[in-house]
């Protein structure tokens, strides 16, 4: 089996154009050069990525999986040369964390002022998403580690405690649970909420609660993000539920309230988590050591 980076960034370009001929364009190359070099990787699969036709191509299932898999291969050879040359410039290593909403907000931006302090020579890509697809892209090695909301379930995977994240009820401080010190969610999950995306990590826990309370969300609104969730129950779109530490600072630019809830989910663990049978590289062991080391604010 032979083939290089061309053939697979020309392969991306067929699938995502649909055409030989306008990927060809595209590339500012021969559509005959594009279609051999297709032919060529087909046969040396022993299999037909694609299914040529009078209107374009469609991938067949083996062209479905080499499409993912071109594309990580990609994406990882454009991560190693921006390394390498980092390297070449003084950098001593680059270090890829995805992490979740709550713990980029609460808890990373300190950690990593302190840690980029003392290593001045390593760099950090940190990229947000939910629980889910962070496990399972520090399995297939898209980043060193991650941190997550829940304990995945994935193999190959180990985990360590991070930190706590607390959930509260926000609310306009003229709300009448404003005046509680603190509120069970079953009392609350009747009225009007305003929610974070769907595939949001929070989204699944609230969604879950109500689930167990035999109710539904009331959603009147989905946001991206803490602060303009904050804003939609400023305006008195409704109640929210958010990480505590990440709405401290917009409480009293908004003159909102925080309650805290009764319920024993309102407070989640967050884990580390990375790859159990490859040891991390330097930089992302110092890293992670560094995380592990700095104790928890109280």
């Amino acid at each position: 089996m032979r083939f290089d980076f061309k053939d697979l960034e020309l392969f991306i370009a067929v699938a995502d154009a649909g055409s030989i001929a306008r990927a060809a364009e595209r590339s500012h190359t021969v559509a005959s050069a594009v279609s051999k070099r297709l032919s060529d990787l087909e046969e040396s699969f022993g299999t037909a990525l694609l299914t040529r036709g009078a209107r374009g191509v469609e991938l067949t299932a083996a062209g479905h999986a080499f499409l993912s898999r071109a594309r990580k291969l990609l994406t990882q050879a454009g991560q190693l040369e921006e390394e390498i040359q980092k390297h070449s410039s003084g950098m001593r290593g680059q270090v890829t964390v995805f992490a979740t909403m709550s713990a980029i907000v609460e808890f990373l931006p300190t950690l990593l002022a302190g840690f980029l302090k003392q290593h001045p020579d390593i760099h950090v890509h940190l990229e947000q998403h939910i629980s889910e697809y962070i496990a399972m892209a520090v399995k297939e090695n898209s980043a060193d580690f991650g941190i997550v909301g829940e304990l995945p379930t994935l193999d190959q995977l180990a985990t360590i405690p991070f930190r706590q994240d607390e959930l509260v009820l926000v609310a306009p401080r003229t709300h009448t649970l404003a005046r509680q010190a603190n509120v069970a969610f079953a009392d609350a999950v009747k009225l009007p909420f305003i929610g974070l995306d769907a595939n949001s990590s929070l989204h699944y826990v609230l969604a879950k609660a109500a689930a167990e309370c035999g109710r539904q969300l009331d959603l009147r609104i989905r946001v991206a993000s803490f602060d303009a969730a904050c804003a939609m129950v400023a305006s008195g779109l409704g109640v929210a539920i958010l990480p505590r530490l990440a709405i401290a600072p917009h409480l009293q630019a908004f003159d909102l309230a925080s309650i805290k809830i009764i319920d024993a989910w309102a407070v989640r663990q967050l884990f580390i988590c990375f790859r159990s049978e490859f040891p991390l590289h330097p930089a992302a062991r110092e890293l992670l050591d560094h995380l592990r080391a700095v104790p928890e604010p109280s």
